[in-house]
């Protein structure tokens, strides 16, 4: 071997070394329990990191290292939802599949996703999605899913991909409490953000999702063929918020989205006027149920028995 080729080979070698203790890093620290075979960073660190910033890519590797056959599908305003409470009332486990943001297609991929990954001793039994009016729009669309299923199979995506560079980070700072706490904000102003900004985003623009209650109506016929017992529930929101549908000329579109949804089958329905939806003691923000309210819905969903709630007839 000549001495440029030993040359190149060392620069080539001194070249892959942080590289390799890079991939080292990820594999121990894996901010999302990729690999699953190391406890160095706390799985509180993890979440309040890895949960926080990209919560669907670290709940769909999470239910595909331990799948079960109840789930429930949404966006952020299920994720508060006590699945401790629901096994105390149905002697079940439950995996909560959400995303912050999720997209109703993109709740669709999700049942998919977790139908495909259950294992033969662990099939789909029991599926809940929730769902809200301001997702049954064509502009309320998301395509997050297949990205995540190409990090799901390939490990090399997964240790180089940049979002694993800020949580691999992060993990470790919280693990060592170097991370300040965050300043309480302002509730009443956030209120007023979430009903003018956040609502302009969801209503200002609305177009029929075509195509849409079709893919539903899949998962209806497949879950019917597999004996899978599914249910809608309506997530509620506060009646400042529910006002804003009027303001945008959008009352017979919701109408419209209930009557669908109501197709399908059984739908408990949370989102009209009554004592939860018209108390702001019940909401973190006009769309987000506090604690104790999420573990009302619970109780109604799970215990069969509907004090405020309500279940639509198509």
């Amino acid at each position: 071997m000549n001495t440029e080729v030993k040359i190149l080979l060392k620069k080539g070698f001194v070249f892959l070394i942080p590289i390799f203790v890079w991939m080292l890093i990820v594999i121990i620290v894996d901010p999302f329990n990729y690999f699953n075979k190391f406890n160095v960073i706390s799985e509180n660190s993890k979440e309040k990191s890895s949960q926080k910033l990209n919560s669907l890519l670290y709940n769909t590797i999470k239910y595909k290292n331990n799948p079960t056959s109840n789930i429930i599908i949404g966006d952020s305003r299920v994720r508060i939802l006590p699945v401790d409470r629901i096994k105390e009332i149905t002697g079940d486990d439950y995996f909560i599949l959400y995303s912050n943001a999720a997209k109703l297609n993109e709740m669709i991929d999700l049942f998919w996703f977790a139908e495909d990954t259950t294992c033969i001793d662990k099939r789909l039994q029991n599926v809940i999605i929730a769902l809200h009016f301001n997702l049954y729009n064509t502009y309320a669309y998301a395509d997050r899913i297949q990205d995540v299923q190409k990090i799901i199979s390939n490990p090399l995506i997964y240790i180089f991909n940049r979002n694993i560079v800020q949580t691999t980070y992060l993990s470790i700072k919280h693990e060592l409490n170097m991370v300040a706490e965050k300043t309480k904000r302002n509730k009443t102003l956030f209120w007023k953000k979430s009903l003018d900004e956040k609502a302009f985003n969801q209503y200002a623009k609305y177009i029929y999702p075509v195509g849409v209650l079709k893919q539903l109506q899949e998962i209806k016929y497949y879950c019917d063929d597999n004996n899978i017992n599914l249910t809608f529930v309506i997530m509620p929101t506060h009646l400042d918020y529910q006002k804003r549908v009027k303001d945008f000329n959008l009352i017979e579109e919701e109408v419209t989205f209930k009557n669908d949804i109501a197709s399908l089958g059984e739908v408990i329905d949370f989102e009209f006027e009554n004592v939860i939806t018209e108390n702001r003691n019940s909401f973190k923000d006009p769309t987000h149920t506090t604690d104790s309210v999420s573990s009302i819905i619970v109780d109604e969903i799970f215990s069969d028995s509907l004090v405020i709630g309500r279940k639509l007839q198509h």
